[in-house]
């Protein structure tokens, strides 16, 4: 049951982006979206898509894994 949520999460997410995107939980309310590469408007679209939820959020690209990471922690 876990894990079929946790998919459903991820494949919404990948909807909201537009691209495949992976997800790490780090915690209760706090999770990792990430996917390989640079796209900001994927980015955007995770950032934007939680902003009206009073979570705090963060994106940053790592040059050096090449790899975008979206932070997110739920109120």
């Amino acid at each position: 049951m876990k894990t079929q949520r946790i998919n459903q999460v991820k494949q919404m997410i990948s909807t909201v982006a537009g691209i495949n995107v992976d997800m790490s939980i780090r915690d209760t309310k706090a999770f990792t979206f990430h996917f390989e590469g640079q796209n900001a408007k994927a980015m955007n679209n995770i950032i934007n898509f939680f902003k009206s939820s009073n979570a705090m959020i963060e994106g940053l690209y790592d040059q050096e894994i090449d790899s975008t990471m979206i932070f997110v922690d739920v109120a």
